[in-house]
């Protein structure tokens, strides 16, 4: 069960351990923000009516100030039976009990333990209420305030760090610290330098003359000013520390290890192997884990299929050796998805959503903004939501071994049919805990005892029996074919001829769906990216990434596009009920993140990233208006627009509004696209008809949504 929290850093994140999350509007959240910031000391009605609703009249102020306080004390008490906010004449937030992001930043950024203050990196998740702002002069005083000095703690923490890298000489980490440091202060010369020292001692010599390039081009362009005769020097002594072989040649530290593919040998099992250290990051109250290797030149995140666990990984020679050649290539990011390995476990059934924003969560936690996403396996349909969504923070897709749906269909006939899929979960039952039966997952080592006996170890580490049934059962329902023409980053897609678990068929629909991707096919039969073709996996990865990676073309997105219509009482016809209603539905909007694109007196159009947070926010508007007396119906579609500017266009809009027709008075209606991605969310669906529309390839099933999410 998670555990309440509240989150400013980085935005605003409120949940309870038993209970929905609560829908606060804008001004609600920047109340308990304000409160949060100022716990356990009291603030008068006065203030805090000035300070939000500073531009109304008192009496409108005072009243708008009762409704927040409503909302909030309803959200707050029912998140999980406990009280925080306190109201009299004065009113006090006191969150003794509820895990508070600032709280806890402060507190790990004041100490100057090396693990504390990594810590309250890993904390500082972005700047305070990141992309929140008011059109109210006091709070926005206010907030700019508490943003810089909260800043300036995490700026101060890196300094430290970065200094204690170059003192105890830990390159690896000092370009970590370093780099995230210049990200936040691009003009410090002084860590310009380290950073450069830092590369330089890892034998990295092109990079370093590449950062003092990043430092030359960023004072030109800010203060046009040049180096510093110091930060000169040092690029002039790497510059003929390059000319010589023995600089320009890495440390024998740096060559990776010989490949037991290639050598025919198996490395010893070692007894205690070298593991990188675990952190943690909070995704919706989950716990996170991830591991970070590698200071390659690229950040690329590799996301396991079905279970995983960080630690146990390394203790594979394969599998290690392969961990380290991506390492070589790149700042390797790995992680446990929420319910397995290091993470946290019984967090119930996830949704491929859910799943990606703790991706996202862990990617902005290295402070990684564009990255390479690996997705093997169960780990590649993640990997193609987040390209579809996050067009802007993916800088290509490498799908090895994957699938768009995990079932059969008449029109994807190459999937496991139901009945061979509860045949494979009744082998995984019997056999668990037993060596491992390798002759789907990797046939070449059938025979090795040692990796049987190791794989086995690694699957009763990443979940219980009952879990991992439950996960590979919910990994079956995937399907995400409709997501593939709104992929347009750099896609490779690797595909082994033989492999049993991931068809021919699966990797060549893929290509053929996926704009511009390039396609290798490999001899063999093994799934897993340690069996036979491991390193021509890496080594054609490895040509993918470090080439010329084209840009993105086009400006498409995916979003999840809601239209919505109102009706009212015959004495409402011809009344603007959207801006009469406006406060209402903007702030229903703005807690599920969603943006009204379209309007018209009666009805409108809203896109958000996340499909399920769609559905929600029609759930709220429905449930909120019902009590005006007016009658909503509503739809909704994921599919890809064309963004220019604020302007939104595209099939998925047209569906949408198609979708409405079919709509009821109070009903909510979906496409099977939406349905397809918001399983495990706790929304029921019944069937609902099917759509015929131009420009689709069959029909498109339709969905009524029964319930919202428990």
């Amino acid at each position: 069960m998670a555990h309440t929290h509240l989150c400013l850093l980085g935005g605003f994140d409120f949940a309870g351990g038993a209970a929905a999350i609560p829908v606060f509007s804008r001004k609600a959240r920047a109340m308990v923000a304000y409160l949060a910031l100022q716990s356990g000391h009291s603030q008068s009605r006065e203030k805090l009516a000035a300070l939000l609703w500073g531009g109304n009249g008192e009496a409108q102020a005072r009243m708008n100030l009762r409704q927040a306080l409503s909302a909030i004390r309803k959200g707050l008490d029912g998140s999980d039976g406990r009280t925080f906010l306190t109201d009299g004449d004065s009113i006090t937030l006191n969150l003794d009990d509820l895990d508070f992001d600032v709280v806890r930043f402060e507190a790990l950024a004041a100490g100057s333990e090396p693990e504390h203050l990594e810590q309250a990196l890993v904390v500082y998740r972005g700047d305070l209420l990141d992309g929140f702002g008011l059109k109210e002069e006091p709070f926005e005083d206010w907030l700019r305030i508490e943003r810089e000095r909260l800043r300036a703690m995490a700026v101060a923490a890196l300094d430290k760090l970065v200094a204690h890298y170059c003192t105890t000489n830990d390159p690896a980490s000092c370009v970590r610290s370093a780099t995230r440091l210049l990200a936040m202060e691009p003009l410090r010369e002084d860590i310009h330098r380290a950073l450069m020292r830092a590369y330089a001692v890892q034998g990295r010599l092109n990079l370093a003359l590449r950062q003092y390039e990043n430092c030359r081009s960023a004072l030109q362009r800010e203060l046009n000013v040049q180096p510093e005769p110091e930060t000169r020097h040092l690029y002039e002594d790497l510059r003929t520390r390059r000319m010589t072989p023995q600089a320009a040649s890495a440390p024998p530290s740096q060559t990776p290890p010989p490949s037991p593919a290639r050598t025919g040998a198996r490395p010893a099992f070692r007894a205690e192997p070298m593991r990188p250290a675990t952190h943690y990051v909070k995704s919706a109250g989950i716990n996170i884990a991830y591991q970070v290797t590698g200071d390659g030149p690229v950040d690329l995140i590799y996301v396991p299929g079905w279970v995983s666990n960080l630690d146990l990984a390394w203790s594979s020679p394969r599998l290690s050796h392969v961990l380290h050649r991506l390492g070589a290539l790149s700042r390797l990011i790995r992680m446990d998805k929420r319910g397995t390995g290091l993470s946290d476990r019984n967090v119930g059934l996830p949704t491929l959503e859910e799943r990606m924003e703790d991706m996202r969560a862990v990617l902005d936690a290295v402070g990684s903004k564009h990255t390479v996403l690996f997705g093997g396996s169960e780990g590649g349909p993640m990997c193609m939501l987040f390209a579809a969504t996050y067009p802007e923070r993916t800088a290509a897709l490498v799908l090895n071994g994957t699938y768009a749906r995990g079932r059969w269909s008449k029109d994807y006939p190459w999937a496991r049919t139901s009945e061979q899929v509860e045949e494979d979960l009744a082998a995984v039952e019997r056999q668990w805990g037993e060596p491992a039966d390798m002759s789907n997952a990797a046939p070449s080592l059938m025979n090795d005892s040692f990796e049987r006996e190791w794989f086995a170890a690694y699957l009763r580490n990443s979940a219980s029996p009952a879990d991992a049934i439950a996960l590979w059962r919910w990994a079956t329902e995937i399907d995400v074919r409709a997501l593939l023409p709104a992929i347009h980053v750099p896609t490779l897609i690797v595909q082994t001829a033989g492999d049993r678990w991931a068809k021919l068929e699966e990797g060549r629909y893929l290509a053929t769906h996926i704009e511009g991707a390039r396609y290798i096919e490999l001899a063999g039969r093994d799934h897993v990216i340690w069996g036979e073709n491991s390193d021509r996996l890496v080594d054609e990865i490895q040509t993918f990434v470090t080439g010329a990676l084209p840009a993105a073309p086009g400006e498409g997105v995916l979003v999840s596009v809601l239209s919505l219509e109102m009706a009212g009482p015959p004495s409402d016809i011809g009344a603007d009920l959207i801006e009469r209603y406006a406060e209402e539905i903007c702030g229903e909007l703005l807690a599920a993140e969603g943006r009204q694109i379209r309007r018209s007196a009666s009805g409108f159009f809203a896109v958000f990233q996340r499909p399920t947070r769609s559905i929600q926010c029609a759930i709220a508007i429905r449930y909120r208006l019902r009590h005006s007396g007016l009658d909503v119906r509503s739809a909704v579609h994921t599919g890809e627009c064309q963004v220019r500017g604020d302007d939104f266009t595209g099939v998925a809009i047209e569906l949408s509004s198609r979708l409405l027709d079919h709509a009821r008075p109070g009903e909510i209606i979906a496409s099977r696209t939406v349905r397809d991605l918001v399983v495990g969310s706790g929304l029921a669906f019944e069937e609902h008809g099917e759509l015929e529309a131009s420009g689709l390839p069959g029909s498109l099933q339709l969905f009524s949504v029964s319930k919202p999410a428990a």
